[in-house]
């Protein structure tokens, strides 16, 4: 019976410092490419940090490469003003995509922390009831 208290201990232990013990910050970020101006890309971080290492592709509306250059020191890339940009691939080389169009801005949309805790919350009770009925199973076969 002490031993089925201590895991219910154990597992509300766990479960409070699972909610209350959060980083502070987080260093996740996601790169943004923007056309400032015609003849000027910017890419970034969302952070605000400016990516340095960053491959730019410029793509016409048929999909063919217009230019393919890596950005300045200060993350931009500076083209001839007369070409007509319909869309901008801009990649790092370790992880980080990002992509503009003349005609609409792919935005990915955050899934909302409240949904992302419920499920994480409910893969916890999941494997808490497996092995509760586990355990529970057994006792019961050995009276």
């Amino acid at each position: 019976m002490a031993r089925g208290l201590s895991t219910y201990v154990g597992f509300a232990i766990a479960l409070l410092l699972f909610f209350f013990v959060q980083p502070e910050q987080i260093l996740a970020h996601r790169m943004i490419v923007e056309l400032i101006e015609p003849g000027t890309i910017e890419v970034r971080y969302d952070d605000g940090t400016k990516s340095g290492m960053a491959s730019v592709t410029a793509f016409d509306k048929e999909g063919v490469i217009l230019f393919q250059e890596y950005v300045d020191e200060d993350g931009y890339v500076y083209y001839d003003a007369t070409i007509t940009v319909h869309q901008i691939v801009a990649d790092d080389g370790i992880g980080h995509r990002a992509t503009w169009s003349d005609e609409i801005e792919k935005e990915q949309s955050d899934v909302p922390i409240i949904v992302r805790a419920l499920l994480g919350v409910s893969i916890l009770l999941c494997i808490a009831a497996f092995f509760y009925f586990r355990n529970d199973k057994e006792k019961q076969e050995q009276e």
